[in-house]
């Protein structure tokens, strides 16, 4: 016995018109968001202190290649013919993207220094060697470390000329590491003279208003200025 061919439904009208309304919409949607003028639309949060009147593209380069080829080197890779992924749409900001406007000729910290092999702890538990550890963006403020982080890599801390009244020694053993950045700034950029009196270091309240958003209690003056653009010449 034969069996009736069933009959195709014809396409339902409203489905199709739904359907061609959504792709509109989002098609216009993502115009709009590309587009310079609306890129805080598309910002994750508040940038950061001093950052403000920034461009997308200072920190968020383009990836190399097509959005097709970027999305088949991917393909690839999941099917096991290559060896790496490669970024789609943008790269990740990387300590070079910072240090294109912040690199200092002289750093307390450089990045490049937390490499070395007795920083192995420090690397676990704070990773210091990357600039977005400490000065995460879109997060509205200027550091987002806590202030009493120095514990990590200088517990053994003793100095040959003592040069406060109360030694580091004792100042480590009484375990006081908030009042370390009340004398020294991190990255020794800020032309100042290192306190040696505990009675007129920076108070705890005036460093973590720094960290946020504050002015600095350090100094206004700095000894290497930061470019306002990375696509700015050297001076």
């Amino acid at each position: 016995m034969k069996s009736t061919p069933q009959k195709r439904k014809p396409p339902n009208k409203r489905r199709i018109i739904s359907f061609i309304s959504a792709f509109i919409v989002s098609t216009i949607a993502m115009v709009a968001l590309v587009l310079p003028q609306n890129e805080s639309l598309l910002s994750p949060g508040p940038m950061n202190p001093g950052h403000e009147k920034l461009n997308c593209d200072e920190c968020h380069l383009e990836a190399e290649g097509s959005s097709r080829q970027q999305i088949q080197a991917n393909l690839q890779y999941l099917l096991g013919n290559r060896d790496n992924t490669v970024a789609v749409g943008h790269t990740s900001v990387s300590n070079d993207d910072c240090l294109a406007c912040h690199r200092l000729p002289k750093d307390n910290h450089p990045v490049f220094r937390f490499l070395e092999p007795r920083f192995s702890k420090a690397r676990r538990e704070l990773a210091p060697q990357m600039c977005n550890s400490c000065h995460q963006e879109h997060r509205g403020q200027r550091v987002n470390m806590a202030i009493d982080s120095c514990k990590t890599c200088h517990k053994k801390l003793e100095l040959k000329k003592e040069p406060l009244k109360i030694s580091h020694k004792q100042l480590i053993k009484e375990k006081r590491w908030k009042t370390c950045l009340g004398c020294h700034d991190f990255h020794g950029n800020h032309e100042m003279k290192t306190e040696t009196d505990l009675k007129k270091l920076l108070t705890t309240e005036r460093i973590e208003a720094y960290f946020k958003d504050s002015k600095s209690p350090y100094s206004e003056n700095k000894k290497y200025k930061a470019k306002e653009s990375r696509y700015d010449e050297e001076s």
